[in-house]
């Protein structure tokens, strides 16, 4: 009996060890802020541009810096509510913007790590679920617009493989694609697959595209995170530049 009972305590023991450590390990998966170097190559009308960046996500506030090293310095900040800072190093200059479609809710690292996948973000931007079908073990789901007058798509095409997103498009009025973003290189973030290679087709006419590869790398989360960026000041005697100061013709 006594050694039942010892045997018991041994099992007990060892039960709650197995609840603690898989409690402990839940809680060291939690991401509560990551960054990555982001390398995005753009090709139009037969030209390469390629740009180095790192980028930092903090899940409060839905905070996302993104620090370009080159080809010049400057750094890119947004929130959930779509409060937009742009400050350029040289000339000591900061743009401030504001709109839905600047949210940091539409970005990669909001739709994984708030597990809104399923939509992408689309709800976020004014799109209800219209259809949904199944082929070749792929999910395709169907979105449009809210309201008509609120977004100048038609539609937009998720395609869903293995639970994991791996297409998404935007149509036109005519029903033709406007943008197309290919989703691979899933890896492991946390308790989530994140995709570490996006391609995106950005269509400007018939025979007209851009081209953009961005490769993300180094990935670090938590403790690991330089907060320098994160908790970046942009300097009180920035020069504040307006949208159309930095295009003049642009009406």
């Amino acid at each position: 009996m006594k050694r039942f009972i010892k045997i018991s305590v041994k099992v007990a023991a060892l039960f709650i060890a197995i609840i603690i450590f898989s409690a402990y390990g839940l809680q060291q998966q939690k991401i509560d802020k990551l960054s990555l170097e982001l390398v995005s190559r753009t090709l139009y009308k037969g030209k390469s541009v390629s740009l180095k960046s790192e980028v930092y996500y903090k899940n409060v506030g839905a905070t996302m810096v993104t620090h370009f090293t080159s080809p010049q310095e400057k750094i890119v900040i947004t929130n959930g509510n779509g409060e937009y800072k742009e400050y350029n190093f040289k000339n000591n200059s900061v743009t401030l913007m504001q709109g839905l479609d600047l949210s940091s809710k539409n970005s990669l690292f909001y739709s994984f790590l708030s597990g809104s996948i399923s939509d992408m973000g689309l709800k976020e931007l004014g799109y209800k679920l219209l259809n949904t079908k199944v082929a070749q073990k792929m999910v395709i789901t169907t979105w449009v617009p809210e309201s008509e007058n609120s977004i100048k798509t038609k539609r937009a095409e998720i395609v869903h493989e293995n639970y994991l997103p791996i297409y998404l498009a935007f149509y036109d009025m005519n029903d033709k694609p406007i943008h197309k973003s290919f989703y691979s290189n899933f890896q492991q973030v946390g308790t989530v697959k994140m995709p570490f290679t996006i391609t995106e087709f950005e269509y400007l006419g018939p025979a007209d595209s851009i081209i953009t590869k961005r490769t993300y790398s180094n990935l670090k989360t938590n403790l690991q995170v330089d907060d320098k960026y994160l908790n970046y000041k942009v300097p009180t005697n920035a020069k504040v530049i307006t949208p159309t100061e930095q295009n003049p013709n642009k009406k």
